[in-house]
């Protein structure tokens, strides 16, 4: 009954991030009614095939009415820098990924919600959205981190 009012299951968000990056430990997961929040370790940098990646944030949009997810791997552009460009191209995409953020911290402990910040900063950084579930994810090849922001539905 209880498991009825949390917003995402850890093993349901590690089965889907795994068919995108190569995770390892979780290191934090929290969720409840309005949001889930989860760090992983990094195994590898690199995004697997099932995970299409864009260069720029107009060729990210292209891929995510095509297919609901993408990642923005910008040469020395941040993950935050990303977010605004998407927000100036398409508000609706970029508002629903910006609120998934703020409304997902709400679930992450301190140290969490730092690697989050400082993930969504990073130039390396890469930034990926899916939209079926809601989930912003910041891949932190620098701290080998992978962090997930899950706001309401």
């Amino acid at each position: 009954l209880a498991a009825a009012c949390v917003r995402e299951d850890e093993s349901a968000l590690r089965a889907r991030m795994a068919q995108w990056f190569w995770i390892g430990d979780t290191l934090a997961f929290h969720a409840e009614a309005g949001c889930a929040a989860a760090v992983f370790r990094l195994t590898a940098p690199d995004i697997k095939s099932a995970m299409p990646v864009a260069g720029s944030a107009g060729e990210m949009l292209v891929h995510l009415r095509r297919t609901g997810r993408a990642a923005l791997r910008a040469r020395d552009q941040s993950p935050d820098q990303g977010l605004v460009d998407i927000v100036n191209r398409d508000r609706p995409m970029g508002m629903a990924m910006r609120r998934a953020a703020l409304e997902g911290r709400g679930c992450m402990d301190v140290g969490a919600e730092d690697a989050f910040l400082r993930g969504l900063k990073g130039a390396r950084s890469v930034l990926a959205w899916h939209g079926q579930s809601g989930a912003i994810m910041i891949l932190d090849p620098d701290r080998g981190l992978a962090l997930v922001a899950i706001g309401a539905e």
